[in-house]
């Protein structure tokens, strides 16, 4: 794998930070409705940042296509890359040993019991060129996300979250939220939302909020604070919207965390790599409770 400068954290924190600074609430929207980047040849989508990372790239070039590869596995393909184009980066974890050299003493007493070294995971960096970027290649144009759900679309979200077996209560006063105590999430009515986008993208927000129990994806054992755990359900909404092809608006009330999420993400990489991570655990478990002929393709 050819050596690449590791720099797709920063550039994914500057754009964040940026998309939060001038669309405000409104920052997942423009990168969600790129749908969800695909690599040619293993047909699997991108996770975590990388999905946020490789749909900037389709919105700033103005792209019309999501599929991405290595030039070895075009190359592999048959297809040359076009001459002059740049490639984005992704990265991705490795699994090693450690070296007996750098191991605890409790570590070194395992291995001699064991004869297995510990592992760790290694952030490791590759380059991807999109399918515009390909000479001859006949791509697959992105679905345009409609602001406006059809009945087919409104059939598939509802199914999709009843396969998770999540408990609603409507006719909240309150607002949206989800209630840890009794593992049930409150909505107001859906004739209180403007729209039936609006409905949907609230209660797939609070569908993330309720993964953070341990037998789901043990959240709660991170003891987020209430901003972090607001902007990782964002995150994790956003992916959902962009698995299930539609649009995204604002949540209202998450004005009042920017600032604070600016904060956080321009003081450490490491919050923001872990926001997208515990968002991306969220959609797998949300995907995994899906009855396979009903998972979305």
């Amino acid at each position: 794998m050819k050596k690449v400068k590791p720099n797709v954290m920063k550039d994914m924190q500057a754009n964040i930070i940026k998309l939060m600074q001038t669309e405000g609430d409104n920052w997942t929207k423009s990168w969600v409705e790129m749908g969800m980047p695909v690599n040619i040849k293993t047909k699997k989508n991108y996770r975590g940042g990388n999905l946020f990372n490789l749909n900037m790239q389709v919105k700033i070039n103005g792209w019309k296509c999501n599929q991405w590869g290595t030039f070895k596995q075009w190359n592999d393909l048959g297809y040359k890359i076009k001459k002059g184009s740049k490639g984005s980066q992704v990265y991705y974890w490795e699994l090693r040993e450690k070296k007996l050299a750098w191991l605890t003493e409790g570590e070194k007493a395992k291995y001699q019991a064991t004869k297995k070294l510990p592992t760790y995971l290694l952030q490791r960096f590759a380059i991807v060129f999109n399918g515009v970027q390909i000479e001859d290649f006949k791509f697959e144009k992105i679905k345009v996300h409609k602001t406006k759900l059809d009945q087919n679309q409104i059939v598939m979200i509802d199914k999709f979250i009843e396969n998770t077996g999540a408990h609603f209560k409507h006719g909240s006063q309150d607002g949206a939220y989800y209630e840890k105590l009794f593992d049930a999430i409150n909505m107001p009515d859906k004739e209180d939302f403007f729209t039936d986008l609006d409905y949907y993208c609230t209660k797939l927000h609070e569908l993330t909020h309720w993964t953070m129990t341990k037998e789901r994806t043990d959240r709660v054992a991170e003891k987020l604070d209430y901003a972090t755990e607001e902007l990782v359900a964002e995150i994790g909404s956003a992916f959902l919207c962009a698995y299930l092809g539609i649009s995204k608006t604002p949540r209202k009330d998450h004005a009042k965390y920017l600032n604070v999420w600016i904060e956080r993400i321009q003081d450490s990489e490491k919050a923001l790599t872990k926001a997208f991570t515990l968002a991306q655990k969220s959609l797998d478990c949300l995907i995994d409770m899906q009855v396979a002929e009903e998972k979305v393709a």
